[in-house]
């Protein structure tokens, strides 16, 4: 695997510009992958860790297209739901286990109905390697494959990467949680069930409700069943600032689409990032760059949702000055291999002064501790207010400092109270504010909270 790379130009800039954008999609890509991936939701969730994420390779060039488009046709159709694990082999040295040609719902077995087989699309770039899935197919018929799949519990290449046109692999498991799944499917005992269908003779079954010695299969979950298998789209790839080398020239983010967002001339410079409580679905944390990189290390309860707004550390603005930088830019994939670009900026020109320095209002963090992990930012009027009469909720010092609600110089930013966990509140944009009026009726509008760069 790889990322590829076509390496981002260096800037030079005036700062009266303000702000430059890159599309880092124009110059990173994962060439086997668009970003789909599947997921094997097991009926029983006690098998490993219940699921297997799967990356498909659905990307032309490198990856296996007709492949893909074949597989998500089953997944469509809902024929892949309630399929079973048919075939295990790990003697005597782990192989592969296969699915995707039966069903099994209220003891009634069906083949999967299958399509026209598809076109081999073998590539020794997508070699059949430990925690690969490839398609089955009929011997000595390279292009026989329908709708039965295996996944790779070895390093297969030696003989699947030789054979009959070699196996098409069209995916790899997304994460070692993943592949502990597939191990704990492959570390279930087997049985010969050949009197059902002649494919079963190393059937894995479940050991709860089966005795190996004495088989008899009475009930669904005695088979190893997936309840569905469905595929989502997602990023293909990541991206992180790894290294700015002068951030007082300029502030270097990313937002949610992949835009490198570049910040010269603003005196609103500081990004806040917006995470929302998994434990309290609707409550929501805006913090910092420093901040943001203990919760993802520490709180995994709270899920990032990207670059919320930008405003200022300092009363007085943040620092603009010219010069030059290093900016490194970090791209990962679905599959976790990183690659590194560093660019520089040059920002010349005259510095502007702050004129609007005295709009700018502190903002207070104040956290309900009625509902542990939900904030209010307010300013320091009704911040006063809150400190005398709502003893709920405990300050925990300086947000940020920006324009206050009626300044007309940023973006409006909008407060919601979400009414079915009150006293919890989210910060949106015009956009989001318009789809929240529409859709969800238990976020009520308090106004325009203040004004902001976005």
């Amino acid at each position: 695997m790889t990322i590829n790379i076509d390496p981002i130009d260096n800037i030079s800039v005036d700062i009266s510009n303000i702000r430059t954008v890159v599309n880092l999609f124009d110059n990173f890509d994962d060439p086997f992958t668009t970003g789909k991936v599947a997921n094997f939701n097991l009926t029983d969730n006690s098998i490993g860790n219940g699921e297997i994420n799967i990356v498909l390779f659905d990307q032309t060039g490198e990856g296996a297209p007709i492949t893909v488009n074949n597989f998500i046709n089953y997944v469509n159709g809902g024929r892949y739901d309630y399929s079973i694990i048919h075939r295990s082999v790990v003697t005597p040295t782990p192989f592969v286990i296969q699915g995707g040609g039966f069903t099994v719902n209220n003891l009634t077995l069906n083949r999967v109905p299958t399509n026209s087989p598809i076109q081999n699309e073998f590539s020794e770039e997508r070699s059949n390697v430990r925690g690969t899935i490839a398609m089955a197919k009929l011997g000595d018929d390279p292009n026989s494959a329908t709708s039965q799949w295996f996944f790779n519990l070895g390093d297969n290449s030696g003989n699947l990467d030789n054979q009959n046109g070699g196996f098409t692999v069209f995916g790899q498991v997304l994460s070692q949680r993943d592949l502990n799944t597939v191990d704990a499917i492959a570390s279930l005992p087997v049985v010969n069930a050949s009197s059902l269908n002649s494919a079963f003779n190393t059937l894995p079954v479940n050991p709860k409700n089966v005795d190996v010695n004495n088989p008899s299969l009475n009930q669904d979950e005695d088979f190893i069943r997936f309840e569905s298998i469905t595929v989502q789209d997602v990023a293909e790839l990541t991206f992180t600032v790894e290294r700015n080398t002068n951030p007082e020239v300029v502030t270097a983010t990313i937002d949610t689409e992949g835009n490198l967002i570049l910040d010269y001339g603003s005196f609103l410079k500081t990004p806040l990032y917006r995470f929302q409580n998994q434990d309290l679905p609707g409550t929501y944390l805006f913090v910092g760059e420093e901040e943001r990189q203990n919760i993802l290390r520490n709180f995994r309860n709270f899920k990032e949702e990207g670059l919320a707004f930008k405003t200022a550390s300092q009363a007085d603005g943040d620092t603009i000055a010219t010069g030059e930088t290093d900016i490194t830019i970090k791209a990962t994939n679905l599959l976790g291999e990183s690659v590194r670009d560093t660019f520089n900026i040059n920002v010349t020109g005259n510095i502007p002064e702050n004129e609007n320095q005295d709009q700018l209002i502190r903002f207070n963090r104040f956290q309900n501790r009625d509902i542990p992990g939900t904030y209010l930012y307010a300013a320091e009027e009704e911040s006063r207010n809150i400190r005398q009469n709502y003893t709920n909720f405990i300050e925990e010092g300086i947000a940020f400092y920006t324009y206050g609600a009626d300044a007309n110089l940023g973006q409006d930013i909008y407060r919601f109270q979400n009414t079915n966990q009150p006293g919890t509140y989210l910060f949106v944009g015009e956009e989001e504010k318009n789809s929240i009026l529409a859709n969800y009726p238990q976020f009520v509008l308090e106004g325009v909270a203040f004004e902001v760069a976005i």
